[in-house]
């Protein structure tokens, strides 16, 4: 197992992405300390890593709080005995009309992924220097890659969260931690299925692998980074999207053709 007797930390755990990567790392050995808001899902996440014979432990934070995020990290050390591992992954999405975005909006975008990213790397950082290991794990977007609609305050933050990861890969290489970022595309989480079905196909259709991605396909990607074997791998982000990005605007005659084709 990849990552046997490491310990993980892991923010928005409770659901979607976070519990993905959670569970994947439990299954590889880790134990796992989640950090969520929301208690019912994270406790949901505790007991299935428990039920894969690690252990788990469940904080209550608001990762957007520095106060808060300090007490994440002590109890952690206190409670697993050390910290290997962190995923960034907690984090929002309200979408508005740039023309319309408040206030409240996007400092609250700001503060969870880009402040909450920072204040979480850091005081885990700090762990990880005193054993001269550590992997931390950024979840960006390709949103923090292309220009998002009607998503201004969450583009923002995630291109904050790459450079970020840059900046910190420079910082800690010294101190043997690594930082990486990934940027998923669609993924097929529980806020994407509140969409419609028939715009759920049309976007998939958009992308050059016509689906949307499953949350296990970013836990592989955040495994690899968390692993020993990505140690000379640091300040990259690794992009899964179905190749969305590496199409570009060419995916709008991709589309053509494949709606063209539907109708033969």
């Amino acid at each position: 197992m990849q990552l046997q007797n490491q310990t993980a930390l892991v923010t928005g755990a409770g659901q979607g992405i976070g519990r993905a990567i959670a569970l994947r790392f439990a299954a590889e050995g880790a134990d796992i300390a989640i950090a969520d808001l929301n208690m019912d899902t994270a406790q949901a996440t505790a007991e299935d890593i428990r039920q894969r014979g690690r252990r788990a432990f469940v904080h209550h934070t608001d990762v957007s709080d520095y106060d808060q995020v300090q007490a994440l990290v002590a109890a952690t050390v206190e409670a697993l005995g050390k910290i290997d591992i962190l995923v960034n992954n907690a984090g929002i999405g309200k979408g508005q009309r740039f023309l319309e975005v408040s206030k409240e909006n996007w400092q609250r975008h700001i503060n969870i992924h880009l402040s909450g990213s920072f204040y979480c790397a850091q005081a885990a950082a700090r762990e990880m220097a005193k054993q001269e290991y550590g992997r931390i794990v950024n979840i960006a977007s390709v949103a923090g890659l292309m220009g998002p609609i009607n998503l201004a305050p969450y583009g923002a933050a995630k291109a904050g969260i790459i450079g970020l990861t840059r900046s910190a890969a420079l910082d800690l290489a010294d101190s043997g931690i690594t930082v990486n970022a990934i940027a998923p595309g669609p993924i097929e989480t529980e806020l994407l299925k509140t969409w419609p079905p028939q715009a759920l196909r049309e976007r998939a259709q958009h992308m050059p692998i016509a689906r949307l991605g499953q949350v296990e396909e970013i836990a592989h990607a955040a495994l690899f980074l968390a692993s020993p074997d990505s140690s000379f791998i640091t300040g990259t982000v690794l992009v899964v999207d179905g190749g969305g990005v590496a199409a570009g605007s060419y995916m709008v005659e991709k589309y053509r053709q494949r709606k063209q084709h539907d109708k033969e």
